[in-house]
């Protein structure tokens, strides 16, 4: 323990004292051994010793400031350890009691109060690195070979808009989506900002190694901001906007995709909730499926987009959507060789959901559009699929003369305590693309996918479809028909349970009309095939 200064005072000088008796005493019998005056050589010693004496205390009195100076150093040292302490011991009881939370009964008041709960909460939160960020994305990825052991290639019918893709994928895409609520913005409850980036990648197949970057999602957001209508978002930017898609074949039936801005989840009384877009498409360097495509056209697409959802009709609920477009005069859109007359547009279709069949839901929509709207999409086309060749006369694509049909159907079904699950979707499309002769093609879709679950991890995919197409443009007409078998691991025994882990094989022949037409590096000069390979894809 240290000495306080009056008691390291009294100590030293009492010690000094003893010892100069001594020494005097000593002192002075030597004196008067030797000397004649031994009065003035002891008062000189004195003197001395005096003088030594002040020096020591002086000393003394400067190392009990430095030793009082040091211990209060200890004392704010130590304050500061406890304090860091007691924080970081709340944090931890913190903890143990959302922990318990999940699995004891709610402490009583007595124990733990609201407030002190709430502020427990409020000091965890503070604490997490990763409050207000999200992260979300989907992949695809696998490897498969044909018959003679070369990288396979996916059976499709020409002129159809998409194909049965169990076992019938041969690129890896991957999106990954980011995004950020800015919870330190002290908003109200129900208010929320956001902002959201998604980039994208896609490699062809295992033979072409080559990646292809690019940005499908770029945009911001506003929700809580209408007084009058709490749900209403507002949003700008590049957005994938509120699409429908039959999952087995990949058909994205209605995707407004694009730039652009509006409102979403706007009340309208009791009927539904209106939604209005203003939009801008273009080609980007990624389709929907992933598919490199050149990035090189001009685009000169507006659409003004509303939709009228959440409708109670017999049956479910339903939406209505409208879409006007306009599309200016482009020459050799994407380099191709063809001209384009521009011309406005517009769409409409009625969509009605179903959710109470089987565990599962219905899904029908009807969709008609002429002009500049008539694909049902954001962006345009090139239109290189007639495009004449180097040399010859441009192919002439008049819009006015562009009318567009759709129907499609998309069903799942699962069932309660039973080990199957299914998919099945039928489309027909029917489109005039505008050609000064005679131009229209006839798509005929129709396709399922059971699954039958042995365990919670274990189960065996089905799936076989064909697709019917026929194209005045090119006279060819005929059928593509596709089988997979699929073993496949999963987290659950849901349909749509992800990631999953499976090997497949698959067998497709088509009409005679496609030969040359369908996997062509393959198998060119056959009508069937057969490809087999193992595959993952998942989302979160």
């Amino acid at each position: 323990m240290l000495l306080t200064l009056p008691r390291l005072r009294k100590a030293a000088c009492l010690s000094l004292f003893a010892g100069g008796c001594c020494f005097a005493v000593q002192s002075a019998v030597a004196v008067e051994e030797t000397t004649a005056d031994p009065m003035a050589d002891i008062r000189a010693e004195i003197a001395a010793m005096r003088q030594a004496y002040e020096s020591q205390i002086t000393a003394l009195e400067a190392r009990v400031i430095e030793l009082e100076a040091e211990r209060n150093t200890d004392r704010e040292m130590l304050v500061k350890v406890q304090q860091e302490a007691d924080a970081a011991h709340a944090t931890a009881q913190a903890a143990v009691v959302k922990a318990n939370q999940a699995s004891a009964p709610a402490p009583s008041t007595d124990e733990l109060s609201d407030s002190q709960l709430a502020q427990i909460e409020e000091a965890l939160e503070k604490f997490d690195v990763t409050r207000g960020f999200e992260y979300e994305g989907y992949f695809r990825s696998g490897f498969g070979v044909d018959d003679d052991g070369n990288t396979m290639e996916a059976f499709q019918a020409p002129n159809s808009q998409s194909k049965y893709r169990l076992g019938n994928e041969a690129e890896t895409y991957f999106e990954t989506k980011f995004g950020y609520t800015f919870p330190d913005l002290d908003l109200p409850e129900g208010t929320e900002f956001y902002v959201g980036f998604m980039p994208s990648y896609v490699v062809p197949n295992a033979k072409d190694a080559d990646s292809t970057f690019s940005v499908r999602q770029a945009y911001a957001s506003a929700k809580g901001v209408w007084a009058e209508q709490p749900d209403a978002t507002f949003w700008a930017g590049q957005i994938y906007y509120d699409r429908y898609d039959v999952h087995m074949t990949d058909f994205y039936y209605l995707d407004m995709s694009g730039f652009g801005g509006g409102v979403q989840g706007v009340g309208v009384g009791d009927v539904g909730n209106l939604s209005v877009a203003w939009i801008g498409g273009s080609i980007d360097e990624l389709e929907g499926g992933g598919v490199d495509v050149d990035d090189e056209t001009v685009n000169g697409k507006n659409t003004f987009d509303v939709r009228l959802k959440d409708i109670e009709v017999p049956g479910g609920t339903g939406m209505l959507w409208l879409a006007l477009a306009d599309v200016d005069d482009n020459n050799g859109p994407n380099g191709e060789n063809v001209i384009i007359k521009g011309d406005t547009g517009a769409a409409f279709g009625f969509l009605h959901e179903s959710s109470k069949i089987l565990g599962g839901r219905n899904r029908a929509m009807v969709q008609y559009g002429f002009g500049a709207a008539a694909n049902f999409k954001s962006t345009e086309p090139d239109f290189g699929f007639v495009a004449a060749a180097g040399g010859d006369p441009a192919t002439v694509v008049d819009y006015s003369d562009i009318w567009h049909f759709r129907f499609t159907d998309d069903f799942v079904i699962e069932p309660e305590d039973s080990n199957w699950t299914m998919q099945a979707t039928f489309v027909y499309d029917l489109v005039d693309i505008g050609l000064v002769q005679d131009s229209e093609i006839e798509w005929i879709s129709f396709g399922v996918r059971p699954i039958y679950q042995f365990s919670d991890y274990w189960s065996l995919a089905f799936e076989a479809g064909v697709d019917h197409t026929d194209s005045e443009i090119t006279d060819l007409s005929g059928e593509v028909y596709k089988f997979t078998i699929a073993p496949q691991i999963s987290p659950g025994r849901g349909h749509f349970d992800r990631p999953v882990l499976r090997f497949f094989a698959t067998y497709a022949w088509w009409s005679d009309d496609f030969e040359g037409q369908v996997a062509s590096d393959t198998y060119g000069t056959d009508t069937e095939g057969v490809t087999v390979g193992v595959q993952a894809e998942a989302w979160w």
